[in-house]
């Protein structure tokens, strides 16, 4: 097959150029930018069963106007010693919040401010520091922080902040900001990793062929791949997928890295063939026959291993493995058509101003190879004595899910953080929303006592700072006691009895009536009050309905039934012809008297009750604060209510993850039907997801590197022990990562999602250079044997594959001229292990293994044969010294 392959490369090369070409070209103009369809909100990431995305679900339902898709703290600082309420900082936030709240076309995205200028006291009190030095301004988007819209008016805000006096510092800090911030830092990281992974490739190319021609063939292959890759991933990031606003970078290094790496193999082996002859044709069949499988094998595993992601449940790596997995079998394609084609054109001129011509065995390598195929037992045992202790220190590296820490110290977002931790505590930028559901309503008596024991248990768990809550946030709680309230109306039925008596005798006096000369006066002003007194006895009604409703055994009170037969005779009095006021106001008085003697008996059975509570409907149409503060914290139904809990730390610390986690369990013990909000409670979700993510990792990409190998070597034992040794491999990386990020830097750990694609890069990539290595060993130990095969591959491929491997270590290592901490770790670790892959694993340990098996290496066949044997070895052929 890939006889035919080179040959249909060489043979239609011109059309296969024109063809790649013209499609880079086509992809690069249509497709959409990749940036702008990429997204860094995690959220987007979570599946939608995820609990905290059930929550956000839940808390839009039942409470639409408290949360939004982003939003922003400002943060305003009036400087040490100066308070934050007077002078140029007053005049400041003043000024800001009046902006704020205006019709300017940039502040569209703006959905709702609270500032200490705004609200009532309790508003201010809550965004002021108690040092009275900072203030808080919240901003609420009705828009994502990455969408367009946002981005205008958060750029608007940071230019409003700049126009601060010179003594106010000001800040601006939140989900949204923070958002931002990380993207803008991603292609910034996305545009130098580019840049310099060009330039060190170019670099490393013209070392090893000492050709200014050489390095142009794999920079076109890659180069046009890359652009079809990354217009393809685009499209379905506009359509299907969701991609992370890393895959672009990650696809820039894996495609420059891995891709010339291919191409270094077809370029070397071409020139071995090109050796002794001047038609480039057959020299491009025979380059394509020797290496197209191994080529294939080692892009496979990438693929394969890549596209095992699709398992994940976070769509991070879900959509991130298989888009890079396709940029791979794109650049494979084209280093399989594209690159051959270039060399048929070029041939001997591929090279100039050198002359193609074969590697030998001399030198360095040929000596290493022969140092360990004669000490095998040595070149197996100082690697194992060297890893093992540093994979197994590197098993406690821990995941760090601080997105603040990702980014560098000096970005505002994470110093406004800081500002506001040190002034109000770290909980209060981003504190958790705790809502809870019963259909028997949370506006009821016993709703209201299950909302106050739940803010009690919510108050003691680690780390919580405070709960704030409807019955917390109450100035007053006897206010729902129900002895007070139908104290608060028996007085207000006492009071509507004595206006009325003290009208009715003032009325002109005849035998017992009203004057006739007085009568239309009179008239008129009693029938006033009886409507103004009837209008309140409606309210009065409603209550001992309600009350009723809740306590039913107050129903059978004798003076619930006094009360509520009084007010039916009152309501009926209202219908009373006028020119019977008077006898209608004694009536009146009777009836009043009796309700005030029944709500007197009721408030004596209920204060033998000093538990019973009550929220009146009466209460809420007299009080627009208790009504405000009900909305706040019940759902209009009054079937779900909701509770806001403050941390004591950090919303991406550990302490807090564990916090969240502490929440579901009192709900869970508690068989309540609740649900925890907020970002503290999404990285919870990344972090249980990710641990599954993990180990479907192990299994699916282990699985599907172990079946690409089984097809390449037709052994079971061999991709047995290349597996362990790619897994020891990266278990000494972790080790290494542990030793240099922990206890050197002192970050609290890795990037959460750092050990996942660490280890499905180093398990693909890294195999890449053990399957080079295999590959060529097949052809020497089919003719000479495992020792001297051995010793022959190793020498022969040494330079190249250290050539490759250098590629690859140094694309990733650009990674870490981003200033996203994650980037760095990810860049090092891939790097490190690769090299570490690269010069000990592949040069040491691997051949080592090989010998000490001999043939049962390729069990259960007796050796590698087959079609290995028929390609023709080449080391005993003259050639010039290898570069």
């Amino acid at each position: 097959m890939f006889a035919r392959l080179g040959s249909f490369a060489s043979r239609f090369r011109w059309f296969i150029i024109a063809g790649w070409v013209v499609v880079a070209l086509v992809l690069t103009l249509v497709a959409p930018n990749i940036n702008d369809v990429a997204v860094s909100d995690q959220r987007a990431f979570l599946p939608s069963a995820a609990p905290s995305i059930h929550a956000n679900e839940i808390v839009k339902q039942y409470f639409p106007d408290r949360v939004s898709p982003s939003s922003a703290v400002l943060v305003v600082d009036a400087g040490s010693g100066k308070r934050v309420d007077q002078g140029e900082a007053a005049d400041f936030l003043a000024q800001l919040t009046t902006w704020l709240t205006g019709e300017e076309s940039s502040l569209r995205a703006v959905d709702k401010v609270m500032s200490p200028t705004l609200g009532d006291e309790q508003t201010k009190a809550s965004l002021t520091s108690q040092d009275k030095q900072v203030a808080l301004v919240l901003v609420r988007f009705n828009t994502i922080g990455t969408e367009p819209a946002t981005k205008q008016a958060i750029s608007a805000i940071e230019k409003r902040l700049a126009g601060a006096p010179k003594s106010v510092h000001t800040y601006m800090t939140g989900d949204g900001p923070i958002l931002a911030a990380y993207n803008d830092a991603t292609q910034n990281s996305v545009a130098s990793t580019t840049w310099i992974t060009i330039v060190l490739v170019v670099v490393i190319l013209l070392l090893i062929y000492r050709s200014p021609v050489s390095p142009l063939i794999p920079l076109i292959t890659i180069a046009l791949a890359y652009l079809i890759s990354r217009g393809f991933i685009a499209f379905l990031g506009a359509y299907a997928l969701t991609i992370s606003s890393y895959t672009n970078i990650f696809l820039i290094v894996v495609l420059f890295g891995a891709g010339t790496d291919y191409c270094l193999f077809l370029i070397s082996r071409f020139r071995e063939e090109m050796t002794g002859t001047d038609s480039p044709a057959p020299a491009v069949k025979t380059t394509v026959r020797a290496v197209g499988e191994t080529i294939a094998s080692s892009a496979g595993t990438v693929i394969v291993g890549l596209a095992m992601m699709t398992f994940a449940e976070l769509g991070l790596y879900k959509t991130s493995g298989p888009s890079i997995a396709i940029g791979v079998f794109i650049a494979l394609l084209a280093g399989l058509t594209l690159t051959p084609a270039l060399l048929t054109i070029l041939g001997h001129h591929a090279f100039w101003p050198r002359k193609a011509q074969r590697l030998k065995e001399t030198g360095v390598w040929r000596s290493w190879a022969g140092r360990v195929v004669k000490r095998p037992l040595i070149a197996f045992f100082v690697p194992v004595i060297v890893l093992v202790p540093l994979a197994i220190y590197g098993s406690g590296l821990g995941r760090d899910f601080d997105l603040l820490a990702d980014l560098p110290k000096g970005e505002e977002t994470r110093v406004g953080f800081d500002v506001l931790a040190a002034h109000f505590g770290a909980g209060q930028m981003q504190p958790l929303t705790v809502v809870v559901i019963d259909p028997a309503r949370y506006d009821s008596p016993g709703g209201l006592v299950k909302t106050d024991e739940l803010q009690k248990q919510l108050a003691g768990l680690p780390h919580v700072a405070q709960v704030r809550s409807f019955m917390g946030s109450l100035p007053d709680k006897s206010t729902l006691n129900v002895a007070g309230q139908l104290t608060s109306l028996k007085k207000g039925a006492d009071d509507a009895s004595s206006q009325l008596k003290k009208l009715v005798e003032a009325a002109p006096s005849n035998q017992g009536g009203p004057a006739a000369s007085g009568l239309p006066k009179f008239t008129e002003s009693l029938a006033q009050q009886l409507q103004s007194a009837i209008s309140q006895l409606t309210d009065l009604g409603a209550y001992l309905l309600q009350l009723a409703s809740a306590y039913p055994g107050a129903t059978q009170n004798a003076g619930y039934v006094q009360a509520i037969g009084a007010l039916t005779k009152l309501a009926s009095l209202a219908s009373t012809n006028a020119s019977k006021s008077y006898e209608t106001a004694q009536e009146a008085l009777t009836q009043l008297g009796a309700l005030s003697t029944g709500l007197g008996t009721l408030q004596a059975f209920f204060a033998a009750k000093p538990d019973a509570i009550l929220l009146p409907e009466l209460y809420l149409k007299q009080n627009a604060g208790l009504k405000a503060l009900r909305d706040a914290y019940l759902s209009t139904d009054g079937t779900a209510a909701r509770l806001q809990v403050v941390l004591d730390t950090g919303p991406y610390s550990p302490a807090a993850i564990d916090a969240v986690q502490s929440i579901h369990q009192t709900l869970s013990s508690d068989r309540l039907d609740g649900v925890v909000e907020g970002n503290s409670a999404v990285l919870l979700d990344l972090r249980d997801a990710s641990n599954r993510d993990m180990t479907k990792a192990i299994i699916f990409v282990l699985g599907g590197v172990f079946v690409v190998l089984l097809l390449l070597l037709r052994a079971l034992v061999a991709p047995i022990y290349l597996i362990l040794t790619i897994l020891l491999s990266y278990g000494g990386t972790l080790g290494v990562m542990r030793l240099l990020f922990v206890n050197i830097m002192h970050t609290a750990g890795v990037t959460w999602w750092v050990p996942m694609f660490m280890f499905v890069m180093l398990v693909a990539l890294g195999m890449d250079y053990n399957i080079f290595l295999i590959g060529r060993v097949k052809e020497e130990v089919a003719v000479s044997g495992t020792r001297s095969g051995t010793q022959r591959a190793l020498a022969r491929t040494g330079g190249i594959i250290t050539s490759a491997g250098i590629i690859m270590a140094g694309t990733f290592a650009s990674m870490m001229s981003g200033s996203i901490l994650g980037l760095l770790q990810i860049g090092f670790a891939v790097a490190f292990g690769v090299l570490l892959d690269t010069f000990v694993v592949r040069t040491t340990l691997v051949p080592a293994i090989i010998v000490l098996l001999g043939r049962w290496s390729w069990w259960p066949r007796r050796g590698p044969g087959g079609r290995a044997a028929a390609i023709p070895a080449t080391v005993d052929e003259p050639a010039s010294r290898e570069p």
